[in-house]
């Protein structure tokens, strides 16, 4: 009795976390076309998976569509949904995955099932049966603090414990901004401020589930991995991906303060 117990506990345990990490997620990306379906919402599957999430609270999108602002900035804001269809001529069996932006697996659905021969109804069915297991976490987005950590300042320190070379550099310092104050009031120079940008062409060599960039050494700088979303890639490694915006490829980077975002130039 004492092992049941702890066992439901455990369970309820875990189905909470499970619950709580699904949460943190506020869209889901669908393909605009399985892999099994041989045009876009054959016996309206992908109609059906849009309704069920949609119903669920989550914002859903096609991976064909123009992203949102922050998706584009924070990819992870999203799970990317397939189908595990293992259908055969007596069964419908159908399943539905869940995966991160790193592409990991969050939830894989147990198989929903359906007897039914005509293709249109029982996909219905089964998808219905497989969905149950996602409506039963009772999802609504809950958006995670970013927690940035304050250094506090460094404590003040006195002349006395200044070596005594710091304070005369400081006191030759003063005098040598003295003089360029005087000569900027007198001759009042022309200032000019000059930009170099400085852009290292990469060069995209197909692999296996994406791209690797070489320089001209060459030498592999980064990796990139298909996401199914066109024109967006992970970086291998890294917290980062790489997508095009406004015609320019760019490396958006994940740090404790935000996300840093610097220009490539990619040739494919």
């Amino acid at each position: 009795m004492k092992r049941f117990l702890a066992s439901v506990v455990f369970l309820l345990i875990a189905f909470s976390c499970f619950s709580q990490e699904l949460n943190k997620y506020k869209y889901v990306v669908i393909p605009y076309k399985f892999e099994f379906s041989s045009k876009h919402d054959l016996y309206r599957v992908n109609t059906l998976v849009r309704h069920l999430f949609k119903k669920e609270g989550f914002e859903v999108l096609y991976d064909n569509e123009q992203l949102p602002k922050d998706l584009i900035a924070d990819r992870c804001l999203a799970l990317f949904a397939d189908i595990n269809n293992k259908s055969n001529i007596f069964t419908m069996k159908m399943a539905i995955v869940l995966r991160d932006c790193s592409n990991q697996i969050i939830m894989e659905t147990p198989f929903g099932r359906s007897k039914i021969k005509a293709y249109e109804k029982g996909y219905n069915q089964a998808l219905r049966r497989a969905f149950a297991d996602i409506e039963a976490k009772n999802y609504s987005y809950q958006p995670e603090e970013k927690v940035v950590e304050v250094q506090p300042p460094p404590p003040p320190v006195t002349v006395e414990e200044m070596p005594k070379k710091v304070i005369e550099s400081k006191v030759e310092e003063v005098v040598v901004v003295e003089e360029t104050v005087k000569e900027t009031t007198t001759e009042k120079p022309m200032v000019k401020t000059v930009t170099k940008t400085a852009t290292t062409v990469l060069y995209a060599q197909p692999i296996e589930n994406g791209y690797q960039l070489v320089d001209s050494s060459p030498k592999v700088v980064m990796i990139l991995l298909k996401t199914g979303v066109p024109n967006v890639y992970l970086v291998k490694g890294q917290d980062a991906t790489v997508f095009k915006e406004n015609g320019k490829w760019v490396l958006s980077k994940s740090s404790g303060n935000g996300n840093k975002k610097s220009a490539l130039n990619i040739k494919f």
